[in-house]
């Protein structure tokens, strides 16, 4: 006969604690219970796991053996429980470029993950500029210009570029004219900014050849956090940065970018899903916290 589920767990149990008073305890049941219940296993493989003294219990070399194979049964059972419950669990897929994912939306899911534990929150963070939503998509978080065809995009944060450097780096920096002794963090896919933003200041791009290129933002602005040079950047991938005083916005010259700023974009029938109504409440009100701390 094959013992039950609950026999071997309490052999289990005694085997890793070492004590019958110990596994009744892990397990919520009395030790006369697991008594029997290993002396029932005990009978039922024909085998003695258990010496039993006044004061100790000696596992034999048969309960020896088998204290592995248990211990790894039991894990396998457990990670297959596991696995079919967050299957189970209702999820969304959200889309955001990596810079907007990782210094402002990652270091906040926790705080959804704490007010909805039932909803598992998947991050793409590869998007294809070509592709507004994909069908596996719940919603997107991007710049762009609204409204967008057959969809609904509600606006999150501005673009408006402005420049910011590490305090150690800022210090030396008072007036437009110092930028010229520095180095300018520049973004390859976005070569225009920095010409832009000089322009728009009164200055000549061509007077500015210190320069280093980064594929994305965040490897820019991890330059600027070291004391590399002055980065261009937009308001949502600073936040933190600024508030913690990590980095230093320089001058209130800020270059617009009209008609684009981060929507949420979304088809209409996604508001029947209360997952991901659940995640779009969530991350309007904390646009609106991180704004208004904007403003302390």
């Amino acid at each position: 006969m094959t013992p039950s589920l609950k026999g071997l767990k309490a052999v289990e149990a005694a085997l890793r604690l070492g004590s019958f008073v110990a596994a009744a305890a892990e397990l919520n049941v009395t030790q006369t219970a697991i008594s029997r219940l290993v002396k029932l296993v005990e009978g039922q493989i024909g085998q003695i796991l258990f010496e039993r003294h006044a004061n100790s219990l000696i596992p034999t070399p048969a309960g020896r053996s088998l204290a592995p194979l248990l211990d790894d049964a039991f894990r396998r059972l457990e990670a297959a429980v596991d696995s079919v419950r967050r299957t189970a669990l209702p999820g969304l897929s959200v889309a955001a470029g990596p810079t907007f994912a990782m210094r402002w939306l990652i270091p906040r899911l926790q705080h959804f993950q704490r007010q909805h534990p039932g909803i598992e929150v998947r991050l793409v963070t590869a998007i294809d500029d070509h592709v507004t939503l994909r069908q596996d998509w719940a919603a997107t978080v991007r710049l762009s210009t609204a409204p967008l065809p057959g969809f609904i995009a509600e606006k999150l944060f501005s673009a408006a570029l402005f420049p910011v450097a590490a305090p150690v780096v800022a210090q030396g920096i008072g007036r437009l004219a110092d930028l010229q002794h520095n180095t300018l963090l520049e973004v390859a896919h976005a070569p225009q900014e920095w010409p832009r933003w000089l322009a728009m200041s009164g200055l000549d791009p061509a007077r500015f050849r210190r320069r280093l290129s980064f594929d994305y933002s965040t490897y820019a602005i991890q330059a600027a956090l070291d004391g590399l040079g002055v980065a261009l950047v937009r308001a949502p991938y600073v936040q933190d940065d600024l508030a913690a005083g990590r980095l230093v916005r320089l001058f209130d010259l800020a270059l617009s970018d009209p008609g684009r700023a981060w929507h949420l974009i979304y088809r209409a029938e996604a508001l029947s899903d209360p997952a991901f109504v659940a995640f779009r409440d969530w991350l309007l009100s904390e646009v609106e916290r991180s704004e208004a701390a904007k403003e302390d």
